[in-house]
């Protein structure tokens, strides 16, 4: 059988149907502008699967580190052994007893599936089918998928993605629990318990009625703290990435969790809560404060009957030290200008936004004089962006203290 094309001639799930149903063996290549991803086939059933952007060897040993079921140590260990025998990483994992064959078998799974549910999301590329009388693939750690299977939750998958992903669209996002983890209990995981999005509506949670969780949603739960990224939440749950993200956006809908920000907006959002008395760095105020000192002495060598710390000598240094406060100002309201559009999705109106949002200290908005800070939204011609800049007495933007930022 001959099969090659386009994925928008011939869907992908027509593809796996129809080596699924023919019972076929071989290779079939996928690929796009991105990624290439090749996915085995025996008998119609998926054996394996690999992509060139990241090998699924190295996302199994990456992942079960990041579970805890792989100290780096062991995992270096390995690869090292892997390049003088040229064995299956897992195969070298399992016999050193540095992971269980369980652990084995569920992380391949895992990472198989993902690799193949993927490419049911990819809107074009080219795919090739290349038969032939066996392929090779850990025979003794991964349990062939059949192709029903995969067409059954590729499908599903591409009807809920484009909805989870209007409150979930990027993986770099990060979110808190909102609810006593005392009020969690755990159920059998049961077909009632299951999550979704099609499935009958759940109540939300309250503040007197425990919130019944299967295993796999109370795993995820668990993870969920106010600093992992979905991303970060996925690799520590070893569940799918589909599962993971429904699962979370079953609990927003159910107000069991809440957005924090994005992982960059975050890290801004705890640099600007830290106030100003961290605005400068360690070592620029030691390096201010060496400063501040050796024009003292040189002051008091060119005059030694002049008390130190008066006079022209310390001019330059003290406006030296005000303008170093200012520009650090200046670009913390930057971050924070970025940080409220990772969370809004649009340009703040104000300065003062920042302040109603706790992404800037009051303070910030003004410098050191006294003078607000020059804000103009809307900037560039794509209204995404936006002009920050400090000005002088006659409200004219000062050189060196101008930064126009285009968001995407």
């Amino acid at each position: 059988m001959a099969l090659e094309g386009t994925i928008k001639d011939f869907g992908l799930p027509d593809i796996f149907q129809l080596i699924g149903l023919q019972r076929k063996t071989g290779m079939l290549t996928l690929n796009n502008e991105k990624e290439t991803v090749t996915v085995a086939f025996e008998n119609g059933m998926v054996v394996s699967a690999d992509s060139d952007s990241k090998r699924l060897e190295d996302r199994l040993g990456n992942v079960l580190v990041k579970q805890g079921k792989l100290s780096k140590e062991r995992l270096e260990e390995a690869l090292q052994t892997q390049k003088q025998t040229l064995q299956r990483l897992g195969h070298i994992l399992a016999t050193n007893d540095y992971i269980t064959g369980k652990d084995l078998k569920d992380a391949l799974q895992v990472q198989v599936a993902q690799i193949v549910f993927k490419v049911f999301r990819w809107r074009d590329g080219h795919y090739s089918f290349a038969p032939a009388d066996n392929v090779d693939y850990d025979r003794e750690n991964f349990v062939p998928m059949s192709a029903d299977f995969i067409l059954m939750e590729g499908i599903r998958m591409v009807d809920e993605w484009p909805i989870i992903e209007k409150r979930i669209p990027s993986f770099d996002i990060v979110f808190r629990t909102v609810v006593d983890p005392g009020m969690i209990e755990v159920g059998t995981g049961g077909g009632d318990d299951l999550p979704g999005l099609s499935e009958p509506k759940r109540s939300a949670a309250s503040s007197t009625s425990k919130i019944r969780l299967t295993p796999d949603e109370e795993r995820i739960f668990r993870r969920v703290d106010g600093t992992r990224t979905v991303q970060a939440v996925i690799d520590a749950t070893g569940l799918g990435e589909f599962e993971v993200c429904r699962t979370l956006f079953d609990f927003l809908n159910r107000n069991i969790i809440a957005t924090v920000g994005q992982g960059q907006a975050r890290m801004a959002v705890e640099e600007e809560e830290r106030g100003i008395a961290s605005a400068t760095p360690g070592y620029v105020v030691i390096a201010l404060v060496v400063l501040l000192s050796l024009a003292g002495v040189f002051a008091q060598l060119r005059a030694p009957f002049a008390v130190t710390g008066l006079g022209p000598a310390l001019t330059g240094i003290y406006t030296l030290v005000v303008e170093g406060v200012n520009l650090t100002r200046l670009q913390r309201l930057d971050r924070g200008l970025q940080a409220h559009y990772l969370l809004t999705s649009a340009p703040a109106r104000s300065l003062g936004d920042l302040v109603t949002a706790g992404l800037a200290d009051g303070s910030y908005v003004k410098d050191l004089s006294a003078r607000p800070f020059h804000y103009v939204p809307g900037w560039f011609p794509n209204g995404n962006g936006y002009l920050l800049s400090a000005v002088d007495e006659g409200g004219r933007d000062r050189s060196g203290f101008v930064i126009e930022r285009s968001l995407p």
